[in-house]
């Protein structure tokens, strides 16, 4: 019989080091993000109690884990499945704003702006409202959608007499996370930027409150994003359906009440949906000169103010709640 000789494989290149490759198990991925929040939530209340023994034994499990760095692979992986960008996207495009926000001014067809009507050569009106940009706010990002969304040509419609002509979406993205793994993503921590006036016109904040380790830097988190909006600008939050369902401290409606403007932070809720894992909320700021969120006439309800545990008689896995403190909305 004639002699078989193995076939030699081909030699696989070594990865770059400092290539981030994509994590591929969504087992892996949810055993990553609970050990990893599980270890930083150890190491804040070791440092809170100055327990530096457990602290560096934290940091050093989290450095044989993978670190941040792993925790967002295993992020990427996760918003893969639940694509916030294109839920986003989605409601902008259904309510316009994907192509700007409509503005008081009107544009005619030689571009002049004014607040009336010119007519044309042939005798039609052809003025149409003008529209600005749509600033837009992504905190702790993960991927580039809305990045690459900013710089996608929508579908065609017809913007001048000459006919029909293609539209870049009308809106400016600035997407942040503190530990930044894409050069368009600004390395900054949302809890330390400047608030910025009049205020974006949307914010999207994806699984991000539950990385906040403390109950008061997640509700300071919550004012800050309230005050970065301008009146009645949208944000788009969502967080694991487990912290609201396994939480020793919150459910479903006290989360949502907290949000409200009923003794809350003073968002109106504009609509709220489900998944098997995730809790979606569209939040709107109200306007200025609403009564009701008048820092003067407006107060927090005291049971908000405090960690209180709400779920006795049973074990409840999860310890995620949330804290607000009133130096922190009703700013002078």
């Amino acid at each position: 019989m004639p002699n078989k000789t193995k076939k030699k494989r081909r030699a696989i290149p070594l990865a770059d080091p400092n290539l981030l490759r994509p994590m591929t198990s969504r087992k892996r991925a949810r055993k990553t993000t609970t050990l990893f929040h599980k270890l930083t939530r150890e190491r804040d209340l070791a440092l809170k109690e100055g327990d530096m023994i457990k602290v560096k034994s934290c940091e050093k499990s989290l450095e044989e884990m993978g670190g941040r760095t792993e925790y967002q692979r295993a992020s990427q992986l996760s918003t893969s499945f639940h694509s916030t960008s294109r839920w986003v996207l989605g409601h902008l495009r259904n309510n316009g704003w994907l192509y700007g926000i409509k503005s008081d001014a009107k544009i005619s067809e030689n571009g002049i702006t004014s607040g009336g009507k010119t007519t044309s050569s042939d005798g039609k009106k052809r003025n149409r409202t003008a529209r600005r940009t749509t600033r837009i706010l992504e905190v702790g990002a993960i991927n580039t959608e809305l990045l690459d969304a900013a710089e996608t040509i929508g579908p065609k419609n017809l913007s001048s007499s000459s006919g029909v002509q293609d539209s870049k979406h009308n809106i400016n993205v600035r997407a942040i996370d503190i530990h930044s793994m894409e050069e368009r993503i600004e390395e900054a921590d949302f809890l330390k930027i400047p608030l910025v006036s009049p205020g974006y016109d949307v914010i999207v904040c994806s699984m991000v409150i539950n990385c906040v380790t403390s109950a008061v830097d997640r509700g300071e988190m919550l004012a800050l994003l309230y005050h970065q909006l301008r009146p009645k600008g949208l944000l788009f939050l969502t967080l694991p359906k487990f912290c609201l369902t396994k939480s020793a401290f919150l459910t479903h409606n006290i989360f949502m009440k907290m949000l409200g403007r009923n003794g809350g932070v003073g968002f109106t809720i504009k609509s709220t949906k489900e998944s098997p894992r995730v809790a979606f909320f569209i939040l709107e700021r109200p306007t200025e000169d609403s009564e009701s969120t008048s820092s003067t006439k407006r107060q927090l309800d005291p049971s908000f103010t405090k960690e209180i545990i709400r779920n006795k008689g049973k074990k409840y896995p999860n310890q995620f709640s949330v804290v607000l403190k009133a130096r922190h909305f009703f700013r002078t």
